[in-house]
């Protein structure tokens, strides 16, 4: 369960990235690569474009959060549901099992 976990973590991880990368509409200019002189707009907007980024992420982040505590609550729920089924199915097969050792016990002999 813990490796089915982390690995669907780690796709929804990737999946944001690349969801943010495609909605965030900047490309980066080929400034610090050999041969190309860097200037001082490209460098600004590439770092503008990764702060669009990761401000796309962690809005992404914060409603995935969101969802996900809202199933947990939700799980949550259906647990205390279930346990109180259980404990009330459990106290009926107590008396049920009372009711046939007591059906099981010989009669008290009558005195006449």
């Amino acid at each position: 369960m813990r490796r089915f976990n982390s690995s669907l973590i780690l796709s929804l991880a990737i999946a944001a990235v690349s969801q943010a990368r495609a909605e965030v509409a900047c490309i980066p200019q080929a400034s610090g690569v050999s041969g190309v002189t860097a200037k001082q707009e490209d460098v600004v907007s590439a770092v503008n474009c990764l702060g669009q980024q990761l401000a796309r992420l962690r809005n992404d982040a914060t409603v995935s959060d969101r969802a996900a505590t809202a199933r947990i609550e939700e799980l949550a729920r259906q647990i205390a549901e279930l346990q109180n089924a259980v404990n009330a199915l459990s106290q009926r097969v107590g008396a049920i099992e009372a009711n046939i050792v007591d059906a099981e016990r010989p009669l008290a002999k009558r005195p006449w």
